[in-house]
């Protein structure tokens, strides 16, 4: 897709206003070379024993939350939704493959969805207040199920494309699952976020920045109304289309600059 001087500008403006702000929003885990850190990195939550809630994506438990993290966020809703669900589980010690291959659990999981929610809505302290009430939606749970059955072979798909520096090789497998949106649908937007999260912390190596902005409707709409032309992804070559260039525009940002647009102006 091809750059014009006039959202260049818009991406420059967009940038010193993030940065500008950096630490007033919960998300905003930016570094002291204003690279991002990650959404993971820090949650800005913290547990009843006042510990920060946050994932080490070297370690295998944390790994797979990232992967929930993704499945939750893909569906509609505040994305504090699955920010919270994600610590539910990680304080909860519900963050292993095995746990969620059972079905008895997913369904327990689902039976109880809205009181763990108000529960750990109540156990947590966020740094800023989520802006609607935290809710677990009934369909992430069997998504989660069918996750945990493809798990290893996300696992070697990922290892494969580390090795062969070709990381469309994972992002054609996860893509290929059924399920892992709403109903039977496949998982694509937050195949982004995926990509994103593990270059962050160097989960992977050699995973290209252009696979790595996330182009949810909350981003498309901000590069609308900042005169950035971007796809809307309905396809891994659209989706890829409209990250390469965001990546083009703000580098190791990502997309933040754009996910943050719309709050950042409620500031102003």
């Amino acid at each position: 897709m091809r750059i014009h001087e006039n959202e260049v500008l818009a991406a420059k403006k967009l940038t010193e206003k993030l940065l500008s702000r950096k630490s007033e929003l919960q998300y905003l885990n930016i570094g002291k070379s204003n690279e991002y850190l990650g959404w993971v990195n820090d949650f800005k939550l913290k547990d009843s024993k006042n510990n920060n809630i946050k994932l080490d994506l070297k370690k295998d438990n944390d790994l797979f939350l990232l992967f929930i993290l993704a499945i939750v966020w893909s569906r509609t809703g505040i994305w504090e939704n699955s920010a919270f669900f994600v610590s539910y589980l990680n304080t909860k010690g519900k963050d292993n493959v095995e746990f969620w291959l059972n079905e008895f659990n997913f369904k327990i999981e689902e039976e109880h969805r809205l009181s763990n929610a108000e529960i750990i809505s109540k156990e947590l302290t966020s740094h800023t207040p989520p802006r609607k009430k935290i809710s677990f939606r009934k369909d992430i749970f069997k998504s989660i199920n069918i996750l945990s059955q493809n798990w290893q072979s996300i696992l070697d798909k990922l290892e494969t494309s580390e090795k062969l520096q070709d990381f469309t090789i994972f992002m054609k497998y996860i893509r290929s699952i059924e399920g892992l949106g709403v109903g039977n649908k496949r998982i694509l937007i937050k195949i982004s976020l995926i990509l994103r999260e593990l270059r962050c912390q160097n989960r992977y190596k050699n995973i290209p920045g252009e696979l790595c902005c996330v182009v949810d409707d909350r981003v498309f709409q901000a590069g609308k109304l900042s005169g950035i032309h971007l796809y809307k992804p309905t396809d891994l070559e659209s989706l890829m289309e409209s990250s390469a260039k965001i990546y083009k525009l703000f580098g190791d940002l990502y997309d933040l600059p754009l996910f943050a647009a719309q709050d950042l102006n409620e500031m102003s």
